[in-house]
């Protein structure tokens, strides 16, 4: 577990800076790839922000579990409708949403650990 409360807000930070740093690369290639990135990352990382702001008021397991559900289901409906609505060209949508997911898994792994985990 994590020693400190504010990990879920480095994440998204992480996460957020990097869907930046694609949006403004794939500009050079065009102006879709890059609304495709917005949309790719922000299907993501705004259930994720939801999520990390509604977990930093609770400890009951009933309530994280409701609410990671909902965050899936959330991120599912996110993604559906950005695909249904918009179109977005594969390869910036897919480059964000690769970088977000990425960090998702990987983050916990490599942040700072508690002294009771090693």
């Amino acid at each position: 577990m994590f020693s400190d409360a504010r990990a879920p807000r480095r994440l998204l930070i992480v996460q957020s800076t990097g869907v930046v740093v694609i949006v403004l690369g794939l500009l050079f290639v065009s102006e879709a790839q890059s609304m495709a990135a917005v949309l790719g990352g922000g299907s993501v990382v705004l259930p994720n922000a939801w999520f990390a702001f509604r977990m930093h008021r609770t400890r009951r397991a009933g309530t994280i579990l409701g609410r990671g559900v909902l965050k899936i289901i959330l991120v599912v409906a996110c993604l559906a409708l950005a695909l249904a609505l918009f179109e977005p060209e594969p390869l910036g949508f897919f480059a964000a949403l690769s970088w977000v997911l990425l960090v998702q898994v990987v983050g916990p792994m490599v942040g700072p650990r508690s002294e009771e985990t090693g």
